[in-house]
């Protein structure tokens, strides 16, 4: 498999998330991505939703995928900071 994404639709509130969205290193820089998210958000359109969103993890340290997602239109919107608590001895 060179790319892949799962979308998920929300006909409530008219919205899709695509998560998770990769492609296999070799096959990265070919367009691969882009063409699924914009054929994507064509589906999702036509089944209703009105709104697309992405979380792109970790998005600082991740420059190539930030610059797909907003190649495409996307916007930041906010910034999660994740949180972790460290497993204790029961």
């Amino acid at each position: 498999m060179a790319c892949s994404t799962i979308m998920w639709l929300d006909e409530v509130n008219a919205t899709v998330e695509f998560e998770p969205v990769g492609t296999h290193p070799g096959h990265r820089r070919r367009g691969l991505a882009r063409a699924m998210l914009l054929h994507g958000m064509r589906l999702a359109r036509a089944a209703g939703a009105r709104h697309a969103t992405v979380a792109c993890a970790g998005a600082p340290g991740h420059p190539a995928a930030r610059a797909l997602y907003q190649g495409v239109g996307f916007r930041e919107i906010s910034r999660d900071a994740p949180l972790a608590k460290p497993a204790t001895a029961a």
